[in-house]
């Protein structure tokens, strides 16, 4: 680094310098070379889905398939003070309060937002970078991402106009071999295809996605004819409807989700392993502005979702099928503030509130289970963003959190996320 010119600081008042060491200290923690646990729990934010390779799941928050329908927030022209409602990067609400300013994984999610923005995102911390653009009549978007298990290379495209929008996500590690009578596909975790579409509805949008993902090495062989196979995958679908009512957001929205392990044998005969079950979520999401004025806003959230699990039966170990139901509450906050000019400051925190309802033969013996518990700790985040007129910087600090659809928190191993826009 160069000399610093001291008499800058002379320039600056004790609040912008205050600022300014925050945005640096976020730097230096992006730099730090966290231990491998760590760097995992870190890449949570930043995907949509962890492996599923567990056996008794207690259910827990989600983030939204969408942040919910963006409604403008008070700003002044830039030069002046920060702008709340511009898109931001995915150091910006992590813990998917609804209401929020759109983001760069809500035009994933909701394509049809993509219409009308034109900029370049880059975040060196999460190993990706966007564009959005004019493109036959309509706007594209283009990311340079990476598969939700975080190990192949991912691309991204999105297309919208006024009425529609569309993206495809594609991640693909497979490996095929041929020899005379024996052939064989291999496929790495990670492999992964997504399918997004959205319609404008009023001020929300209409949405409806799909997803494959595999999270453990999966293979298919022929010999001579005879055929078998093992497949690890995860196959999800999502179809809801956000907008609001006056102050009230809301993301109303269902999932069903199919996960597991699945092997055929020459003679055709097919079994799972015992982390296989199929899930199916009514989610209701809310986020109300409770405070606003010019300068800065606070919204609280309420992230719900009711639960019904089904767990196939398991010959070999003579397991019956059986069923968790679940309600699960996820109070979250998000506040920012602009500071002075240019300066805008946002923090947030959220946890989970489970009811897991457990019916199943434990030991030959037909009990049932109730359990009502918090997530262990609560998470949150803290983080700030520079903003001139056609650019942005800004980066955060927080507790990371699982977002698998049925993990929970981790309230223990602090991560940090930097990016920086460019807009047109």
């Amino acid at each position: 680094m160069g000399k610093i010119n001291f008499s800058i600081f002379k320039l600056m008042n004790y609040s912008k310098l205050l600022a300014l060491c925050l945005f640096a200290t976020i730097w230096a923690f992006a730099q730090f070379p966290w231990d491998a646990s760590s760097s995992e729990e870190a890449s949570d934010t930043g995907s949509s889905e962890t492996s599923p390779s567990y056996s008794e799941p207690e259910p827990s928050p989600q983030p939204s398939p969408r942040s919910g329908p963006k409604k403008p927030a008070p700003s002044k022209e830039s030069g002046e003070k920060a702008i709340f409602d511009q898109v931001r990067g995915h150091a910006y609400n992590p813990y998917s309060t609804v209401g929020a300013a759109t983001t760069v994984e809500d035009l994933i999610s909701t394509p049809s937002d993509i219409n009308g923005k034109k900029f370049f995102y880059v975040s060196p911390t999460d190993r990706l970078g966007y564009t959005a653009f004019d493109m036959l009549g309509g706007s594209a978007m283009l990311g340079l991402d990476n598969s939700a298990l975080g190990s192949p290379a991912a691309l991204i495209f999105g297309y919208a106009t006024s009425g529609f929008g569309m993206a495809l996500n594609y991640s693909v590690s497979k490996v095929w071999v041929s020899d005379g009578d024996y052939s064989d596909r291999t496929t790495s975790p990670g492999d992964n295809i997504g399918v997004y579409f959205s319609l404008p509805l009023g001020s929300g949008a209409l949405y409806a996605n799909a997803n494959w993902l595999t999270y453990e090495q999966s293979t298919s062989v022929n010999y001579d004819g005879n055929e078998s196979s093992e497949s690890y995958s995860t196959i999800e679908a999502n179809v809801g409807l956000a907008d609001k009512l006056g102050a009230l957001d809301f993301d109303a929205y269902l999932n069903v989700i199919r996960t597991g392990g699945t092997r055929v044998n020459n003679d055709g005969d097919k079994s799972v392993d015992d982390s296989t079950y199929l899930g199916l979520a009514l989610n209701l999401d809310f986020g109300y502005a409770a405070l606003q004025s010019s300068a800065a806003r606070v919204i609280v959230g309420f992230n719900n979702r009711f639960v019904m699990i089904s767990y196939d039966a398991i010959d070999v170990s003579e397991r019956n099928a059986y069923k968790i139901m679940a309600l699960v509450i996820s109070p979250n906050i998000l506040a920012e503030v602009s500071l002075f000019d240019n300066w805008l400051a946002f923090a947030g925190a959220a946890h989970a509130l489970d009811v897991v309802i457990d019916d199943r033969d434990r030991d030959n013996d037909d009990d049932s289970r109730l359990s009502v518990m918090h997530t262990p700790g609560t998470a949150a985040f803290a983080g700030i963003r520079y903003q001139k007129t056609n650019w942005a910087l800004e980066g955060l600090i927080a507790t990371s959190m699982f977002n698998n659809p049925f993990g929970g928190f981790n309230g223990s191993a602090m991560f940090a996320e930097v990016g920086g826009f460019i807009y047109f």
